[in-house]
C-alpha cells in the first residue's frame, strides 16, 4: 500500500478509536460481501440491521448486492467505505474483495431502492452506487409515519453515483426532507437524474447543501423543489441543450420552492443560455451568481 494509503488508515482508525473512547460511536461493524473480513463480519446489510443501534460505524470492504432499508429508530450511523476511493474492485468482472461498492442484487426488485433511509442523522461515506433500473441508489423518505418517519440530517460525502440500470437516479427525496449534505460527490451516466425529489407531501425540502461535486453525461443534474438552500462549488460538465432536461431546476415539483442560493458554480454553457430553454429553472427570491463558458467573470441573475 502507498504511503498515503497507510496514512488515510492511521488516521481512520484514530479518529475511530478517539470516538469510540468518548461515547460518539457505539460499535463499529464490518460488512464484507464476498467474505474474508475480520471476526464478527456480515456479508449483507439486511443481516447486520437488527444489531445496530444509533451512531455505529459501518465499514464496508468489497461488492455489496442488495436492496435494504435502514432500520427503523435507528439514528446517526455512518456507512463508510473501507478503499482510498469510492470505487467497484473486479478482475473480469468478478469481485476481488476490494473497493467499496453497492449495487442491485442478481434479480432485483423494480423501482426499488438500493438503500432507503428513514431516519435521521445518517452519514453515507466513500462508496460507490449504481442503481437498478427506474430507482434511485438511495431514498430519503420522510412521511412522519411509524415506519418511514424522518430521514432528514443525511450526508452524503465522497461518493459516486454511477449509471446502472435504464432511468438510474443518485439521491431521492421523498416527502421533503431537510438539511441534506451532499459533499465532493460524483453523479456521472445517470439516465434519469442526480439528484431528485419525488415528493413534498410534508415539506418543500429545505436547507439543503450541494457543494464541491461533479455532475457528467447525466439525463437531469439536479432536479427538485428547494427551499432557503445552497448549491455552489459545483461542476456541471454536462451542457444544457433543452427546457425537459434539467442541469438545474430548483422549483421542479409544483413550482414550488424559492430563497435559495446558487453560487460559484461552473456550467458548460454561455450566459445566455442559463435560461430554462437549456434546463435552468430557478424561483424570483433565488439568488444565482456563477460562472459560464464563454466569459471570465460571473454571470448574475436567475435563469430567465
Amino acid at each position: 500500500m502507498p504511503v498515503e494509503g497507510y496514512w488515510r488508515n492511521y488516521q481512520t482508525e484514530n479518529r475511530r478509536a478517539v470516538l469510540q473512547d468518548y461515547g460518539v460511536i457505539n460499535k463499529v461493524w464490518y460488512l464484507f460481501p464476498q467474505g474474508g473480513g475480520p471476526r464478527g463480519s456480515f456479508t449483507t446489510f439486511t443481516d447486520l440491521a437488527p444489531n445496530l443501534r444509533s451512531r455505529d460505524l459501518i465499514y464496508l470492504s468489497g461488492v455489496l448486492r442488495e436492496q435494504a432499508t435502514a432500520p427503523q429508530d435507528i439514528f446517526d450511523v455512518t456507512i463508510l467505505g473501507a478503499a482510498n476511493r469510492a470505487r467497484q474492485a473486479t478482475d473480469g468482472g468478478v469481485p476481488t474483495g476490494g473497493g467499496a461498492c453497492w449495487l442491485s442484487p442478481t434479480v432485483p426488485v423494480a423501482t426499488t431502492p438500493l438503500l432507503t433511509l428513514r431516519e435521521q442523522g445518517w452519514t453515507i461515506s466513500n462508496i460507490m452506487f449504481a442503481p437498478v433500473a427506474s430507482s434511485a441508489c438511495v431514498r430519503l423518505s420522510r412521511a412522519e409515519t411509524a415506519v418511514l418517519m424522518d430521514a432528514s440530517h443525511a450526508t452524503f460525502t465522497n461518493c459516486y453515483f454511477a449509471g446502472g440500470g435504464a432511468s438510474g437516479i443518485g439521491i431521492e427525496d421523498n416527502g421533503g426532507c431537510s438539511r441534506v449534505l451532499i459533499d465532493e460527490c460524483r453523479f456521472e451516466a445517470l439516465l434519469d437524474t442526480g439528484v431528485k425529489s419525488i415528493s413534498t407531501a410534508i415539506a418543500v425540502p429545505y436547507g439543503w447543501h450541494i457543494r464541491n461535486s461533479r455532475f457528467a453525461q447525466n439525463l437531469n443534474d439536479i432536479k427538485m423543489s428547494l427551499s432557503y438552500s445552497t448549491i455552489e462549488y459545483n461542476r456541471f460538465l454536462t451542457a444544457g441543450a433543452g427546457a425537459t432536461n434539467k442541469i438545474i431546476s430548483d422549483t421542479f415539483i409544483g413550482v414550488q420552492g424559492g430563497n435559495n442560493q446558487i453560487s460559484l458554480n461552473q456550467f458548460n454553457n454561455t450566459e445566455a443560455e442559463i435560461a430554462p430553454g437549456s434546463g435552468y429553472t430557478g424561483a424570483a427570491t433565488d439568488v444565482w451568481m456563477n460562472y459560464v463558458n464563454n466569459q471570465a467573470a460571473l454571470a448574475f441573475g436567475q435563469p430567465a
